[in-house]
């Protein structure tokens, strides 16, 4: 299995002036040792000394803070890559290959094709690399990307190991606590005021109310049943109704990721359950999750692009609302009413052109089967970058 990415110019606009570029990187497994040595201004003065002494022009800085290195959904990462391949950026310069990926699959594909393929010279200071220098070829640069991929694969392996076993042990691992808890110190009590809302959402769909109903009410100033402390929704309402955390029971360990290196997650086998005061008696619990049954209550089926989609222009995760002809796509923050301004996009324009993409990339699958290649989408104003995976034919 092969890993490519195919860009789609959404517009016009190639940046003129082609110059150097530094690219910078800081993620919580480099915070070991000597951070001092691997932030973000050091690797900066670093880099801004080489490019002077060796008369690079630095017309670009990036740089992602606190950001893994085993993932390629890096805002400043995307921006450069746009920038390479509209030709504005020629030379460009790291500390080292773990700052560009700790993915020695995905290192090796941009160093090897993607960086010679745009005409860009790579230089990674610390490792003497440097592709337009024969006497720095940059012969031992697979083996310290597998050595970058090793560190970053052990890493996650005890984190993920530490993490289930204070979960197993007892102990709440779960960064945010649902409605009508918080936390005093190491315990997690009651917030009282939140609590009393979860009983009348409950008491109130025993009577009858449907889940769009209740919302509406908690969003009612006039209502007895109003909580200004979140944006109801139908379907909050209902993540409340069917959550056992309300009868002591707090879920944790819900999904894993399908590898350290993957950001799509499953549902976990085995879940685990922390012990919490309960708000409601099971016996109510049980009488709601039947009558939500019974009323044929059913969650509308996620679209498959669902959770694939980032905006290019904030890194908010994008929305698909709408359905068949109407369905679009829109950046969640700006949906939230945020100041991100990237504009919505039809998703059956947007299915059109990947389909075409594809096509010319030698992929002439139909859009029914998009689904097994396509791993991730980056929208911005001017450009849709499609992270693909397939298994190149053989001639």
């Amino acid at each position: 299995m092969i890993l490519f990415t195919t860009y789609i110019r959404w517009g016009r606009g190639v940046l003129q002036n082609a110059s150097g570029a530094i690219y910078m990187r800081l993620s919580r497994e480099d915070g070991c040792g000597n951070p001092e040595s691997a932030s973000i201004s050091s690797q900066r003065i670093l880099l801004m000394q080489y490019a002077r002494a060796h008369g690079i022009a630095v017309g670009y800085q990036f740089a992602d803070d606190g950001i893994s290195g085993t993932t390629m959904k890096r805002d400043a990462f995307r921006r450069m890559l746009a920038l390479i391949e509209s030709g504005a950026i020629r030379t460009l310069l790291v500390k080292d290959l773990s700052r560009l990926s700790r993915d020695y699959i995905r290192t090796g594909a941009l160093l090897e094709h993607w960086f010679p393929a745009h005409g860009v010279r790579f230089i990674s200071v610390d490792d003497g690399i440097d592709t337009q220098s024969a006497a720095a070829s940059g012969d031992f640069f697979p083996i310290r990307a597998v050595m970058d991929d090793w560190y970053a694969r052990d890493i996650s392996r005890k984190v993920r190991t530490a993490i289930y076993a204070r979960q197993s042990a007892g102990y709440c691992t779960a960064a945010a606590l649902p409605f009508g808890y918080c936390r005093s110190g190491s315990n997690i009590i009651i917030n009282q005021k939140q609590a009393e809302t979860v009983r009348q959402i409950f008491h109130v769909y025993t009577e009858g109310a449907g889940f769009r109903q209740i919302a509406d009410m908690l969003r009612d100033p006039a209502s007895p049943l109003f909580s200004p402390e979140r944006r109801w929704s139908d379907v909050s309402v209902r993540r409340i109704l069917t959550n056992p955390v309300y009868i002591g029971k707090l879920r944790l360990h819900i999904t894993e990721k399908l590898s350290y290196k993957s950001e799509i997650r499953i549902k976990a086998e085995n879940p685990i359950y922390c012990s919490v005061q309960p708000i409601i008696s099971e016996q109510e619990f049980e009488m709601v999750q039947e009558r939500i049954l019974s009323r044929g209550h059913s969650r509308p089926s996620a679209h498959w692009l669902s959770g694939k989609i980032t905006c290019g222009c904030c890194g908010a995760r994008m929305h698909i609302t709408g359905a068949g002809a109407k369905c679009r796509i829109i950046c969640g923050m700006r949906k939230r009413g945020g100041d991100c301004r990237n504009p919505s996009v039809s998703m059956t324009i947007l299915l059109r052109m990947i389909c075409e993409q594809l096509q010319r990339d030698g992929i002439p699958e139909p859009q029914t089967h998009c689904r097994s290649l396509i791993e991730s989408i980056c929208i911005s104003a001017d450009t849709v970058t499609v992270r693909v995976r397939y298994r190149r034919p053989t001639a």
